[in-house]
């Protein structure tokens, strides 16, 4: 079975190729070397923020080649809820691309990081960072990178910023209230204002 995915580069260039895990084949170009050492990062990047520049800045560090797997919109919100996510998948993955530290990224990118799939991209090393939405997998699921773990490729990164999507929806969610806290005081000073002023007849 073959899986369609997208890859954008850098240059904003876009290809349409079929994954397959049977006849693997090698990033797209332009792309990495042929010795390049590519890392790999996946996640939902929603509400693109500093948190995420942050990790895809340290992830870049470790290689040559940053090579970013976005999950789609039924994937997010089958694992964050109906709500998620709050952009779409040509949204975040715009924003992700337009970071400096990515060289290229999957769109519609699998949960799971399969053997195939490492072999496919040629990837080196995969990494996710310590601060995340996806680190308390849902029970039942497996973790999505076993394979990368039992390949002795996969490195948790220690996420320079404690922000996450969660966060930023919680910060707008409490400033909005305190917005329409701080108009409701006021509009019932104005009425009280009205309602005790005395307005003197010119007959």
């Amino acid at each position: 079975m073959e899986n369609p995915l997208v890859l954008l580069d850098s240059q904003n260039s876009c290809t349409t190729e079929e994954f397959s895990l049977s006849e693997p084949r090698g990033v797209v170009e332009p792309g990495p070397g042929p010795d390049a050492r590519i890392v790999y990062i996946d996640g939902a990047f929603d509400l693109f923020h500093a948190g995420h520049v942050e990790i895809l800045k340290l992830a870049r560090g470790l290689g040559d080649f940053l090579l970013v797997g976005i999950h789609t919109d039924q994937t997010v919100s089958a694992n964050r809820g109906a709500h998620r996510p709050i952009m779409n998948l040509h949204e975040r993955s715009l924003s992700v691309l337009a970071c400096r530290y990515v060289d290229e990224v999957i769109i519609g990118a699998p949960w799971e990081v399969s053997k195939d799939m490492i072999t496919t991209f040629n990837i080196s090393l995969v990494v996710h960072g310590t601060v995340a939405e996806y680190n308390n997998f849902p029970k039942g699921k497996e973790d999505p990178y076993a394979i990368p773990i039992s390949l002795g490729i996969y490195e948790q990164l220690e996420s320079p910023l404690d922000i996450t999507t969660t966060t930023i929806i919680r910060r707008i969610v409490s400033n909005h209230e305190a917005y329409q806290k701080r108009n409701e005081k006021k509009a019932e000073s104005e009425k009280r204002y009205y309602e005790d002023k005395t307005f003197v007849s010119g007959d």
